[in-house]
């Protein structure tokens, strides 16, 4: 245990020392909210997510490809992804032109799925929740605030139905949802 705990911290000053982009969230699975009515909310930001899983390239980094958007006015972007702590990752991304887009999508994994869904961001309470509603599931989505600090207090609206915090929990994210296009809920 005292090993992990230096390794993290290690990881965490070499992230520091390089000024490697960090991403800190929480997620929570929820009951399926109505997307009509997450859409009525006056501050809501609404987008189409089409996320696309690559095939490993030996960098130890998870790598995806998104098209994000609506209406055909899309934007792309590369990311790069290697977790380094309980709800934590060094995150690159990039923009990417449609045209390198396409040529990535050559790279897909093949055993994976593409993921389609809406994102809803919403502010609450000083935060930014990002609500994914998967096209997939029709009793299940996923909340993420992300956060200064692991340890900062998520504060979660009455009105989302959360069933449990799902922050690095087996099954739950969205590269392991690729494989099924189900949550672990909806398997048994």
């Amino acid at each position: 245990m005292e090993i992990n705990s230096r390794a993290r911290q290690t990881q965490k000053g070499l992230c520091k020392m390089k000024e490697l982009p960090k991403e800190i969230e929480r997620k929570y699975l929820i009951k399926k909210p109505v997307l009509e009515e997450l859409k009525a909310i006056p501050e809501c930001q609404a987008t189409e997510i089409t996320q696309t899983y690559l095939k490993e390239d030996g960098t130890g980094f998870g790598r995806r490809i998104r098209k994000r958007g609506s209406a055909g006015n899309w934007e792309y972007t590369y990311t790069r992804k290697k977790k380094i702590g309980f709800g934590e990752r060094i995150e690159l991304e990039d923009k990417i032109p449609e045209s390198q887009y396409l040529e990535l999508l050559k790279e897909a994994a093949p055993e994976q799925k593409s993921i389609q869904k809406v994102r809803c961001c919403i502010p609450y309470e000083k935060q930014i929740l990002e609500i994914d509603i998967y096209e997939f599931s029709e009793r299940y989505a996923t909340v993420e605030v992300e956060l200064p600090a692991i340890e900062t207090t998520v504060i979660l609206p009455d009105w989302l139905e959360v069933i449990a915090d799902v922050t690095d929990k087996q099954g739950y994210s969205n590269f392991s949802l690729s494989w099924n296009l189900k949550f672990p809920e909806e398997a048994e």
